[in-house]
């Protein structure tokens, strides 16, 4: 755990920025350090949650998800979401795993030594693991009446709020103290807490790396006189919480604000208003101008999680997402998917729409590894710390990155489009569509080419420079070693060739290993950051230690020729 915090510390600093950095040296790589961050480089995944998307692996065993590695890291999809561990006393519906019987993990679902396996094969590729937490409620019936299975440690009418059945869901107070179908419990108790928190720790132990918090609105909050969230969420994990629509139903806006803003202090949030006029703007075949719902209230990106679906929207009695193609889905994630800083989640599809039909223990669609699906992804990952603009034109949904681009057509397929080209955020050129394969003209004012069958087109920097016809030649090695190119000068660590150095080059330079992108010409040599005469994840990590300031020694960034 400590290599992991060294890890994410890392990260964190250097995407705070993706400034130009002069005069710069490095030591040679910490080994500790570079064990944490090859294997995200061998697939370009984002080295934290908060900066890649999500794969809900919903219903699927922990053995099944484990077996799948490969294909999610190749998807481009940095973490996976396991539905709830928690035992439970139903059949194998999947609603009974929301039915919880207390904080003891093993359900079909998988076991502890399950989890452990899985946790150690996903760090392999570097994907990380987030399992859903019910929290806030056990298994039992609305009146408050429990389960005759509740285990005995939580067999106490004090660790509930025995206050009936929620009537008024506009009632803040309603909302977090009566039963939502099940016997809600106490979050004030400091007992309660306690054993939420062991749970957690096993998890944690066990090498989970974050949590996906069940009805996150039903519990109250510090300014409420409770202190749940301030103590369970104090855990060095990723925490995010369902907060379906608002936290305070139809309360005034100003409310709903406050309290969505305190809930960020401790853990990220869903955006589901947001998620579904996407969603619903596709089925609908048009273009919505909003660019997020909780975001123009001031709610951070990276503490946002998007959907085209949900499992709640696929799967409930009256989910609407259900009667939607897989296609439409796919297109509404695409531009939720594609979005700066913020997470979004990808439901693989139980294979019945019924809700007693879908059964927990039984792996969905594999689609995620659709064309369309990955390269979302693999943009999302390679345009962590760019800049962004949304909004529309010819039609579609317009993602502009600072680099590249994602188009949606909420309506047609096989259509020839333009585009604005938003402050001449995608570098002039011609560009190969990564979904369809067609042909892109990018001017300093518009975007031009065909949408092919799938409705989506993602653009972004051919990273190919035009390769000297002088080979390069090396200088006799000095304390300032250069490589020196005659007709076209580089800057050393400047693999995009961009002319600055900045996470995107390392990116580039994962994305390379991966055989994702070629770097050619003088690009490849920019890339050999250590000056080693080889392109090799160390010269990704040296750029990386770079812009986090903690590397000494180097000549990345010095021009070379």
């Amino acid at each position: 755990m400590k290599n992991k915090l060294l890890c994410l510390a890392l990260v964190v600093c250097m995407l705070l920025t993706c400034l130009t950095v002069t005069g710069f040296s490095a030591a040679a790589a910490d080994e500790e350090l570079l064990s944490e961050v090859a294997a995200s480089a061998d697939y370009g995944l984002a080295s934290r949650i908060e900066d890649g998307n999500i794969l809900h692996c919903f219903n699927w065993t922990l053995n099944q998800i484990k077996e799948e590695l490969p294909n999610i890291a190749k998807a481009g999809f940095t973490s996976v979401q396991t539905s709830p561990l928690q035992k439970h006393d139903g059949n194998s519906a999947w609603y009974w795993l929301y039915q919880p019987t207390g904080f003891t993990l093993g359900n079909e679902i998988g076991s502890l030594n399950d989890l452990k396996s899985l946790c150690s094969e996903a760090d392999k590729y570097g994907i990380k693991v987030i399992v859903d937490v019910v929290a806030n409620h056990l298994a039992g019936s609305k009146s408050g009446t429990w389960a005759s299975s509740i285990e005995s440690d939580m067999r106490n009418s004090d660790y509930f709020h025995n206050e009936g059945a929620c009537t008024d869901n506009n009632n803040r107070y309603d909302l977090t103290h009566k039963n939502i179908g099940m016997p809600d419990l106490k979050s004030e108790n400091t007992t309660v807490q306690n054993k939420v928190i062991s749970y957690v720790n096993t998890l944690k132990n066990a090498g989970v790396d974050g949590i996906r918090w069940d009805a996150a609105k039903h519990i109250s909050l510090p300014s409420e006189s409770c202190s749940f969230w301030s103590r369970v969420t104090d855990n060095g994990l990723y925490n995010y919480g369902e907060i379906l629509d608002r936290p305070a139903g139809n309360s005034a806006a100003a409310i709903n604000v406050a309290l969505m803003q305190e809930y960020v202090e401790y853990l990220g949030v869903t955006d589901e208003p947001f998620s579904g006029m996407i969603t619903g703007a596709v089925r609908d075949k048009k273009v919505i101008k909003s660019n997020g719902n909780w975001l123009r209230e001031g709610i951070p990106a990276e503490k946002l999680v998007l959907w085209g679906e949900s499992h709640d929207t696929f799967s409930n009695t009256d989910g609407w997402t259900k009667n939607l193609t897989q296609n439409q889905i796919d297109r509404a994630y695409a531009v939720v998917g594609a979005r700066a800083g913020s997470q979004a989640l990808y439901l693989s599809r139980p294979s019945s729409n019924n809700f007693y039909s879908i059964y927990a223990a039984r792996k969905g669609s594999t689609h995620y590894t659709s064309k369309e699906v990955a390269a979302v992804n693999r943009f999302h990952n390679a345009m962590i710390g760019s800049a962004e603009k949304t909004g529309s034109g010819g039609g579609c949904f317009v993602i502009w990155r600072g680099g590249g681009a994602v188009i949606v057509s909420p309506a047609g397929s096989d259509i020839d489009v333009t585009v604005g080209n938003s402050g001449g955020m995608v570098p002039e050129g011609t560009y190969k569509d990564e979904v369809s394969g067609s042909t892109w003209t990018v001017t300093s004012t518009s975007i031009s080419g065909h949408i092919g069958s799938s409705g989506i087109v993602v653009i972004y920097k051919e990273l190919t420079p035009v390769t000297p016809t002088t080979a390069p030649t090396t200088a006799p090695a000095t304390q300032c070693e250069t490589i020196r190119v005659t007709e076209a000068p580089y800057i050393i660590g400047d693999a995009d060739a961009d002319k600055t150095i900045t996470i995107l080059d390392a990116t580039a330079i994962q994305r390379h290993l991966a055989s994702i992108l070629a770097l050619k010409g003088t690009a490849l040599s920019a890339a050999d950051a250590d000056r080693d005469k080889s392109v090799t994840i160390l010269d990704a990590t040296l750029i990386q230690r770079f812009l986090a300031g903690m590397a000494e020694d180097s000549d990345v960034s010095k021009p070379a020729g």
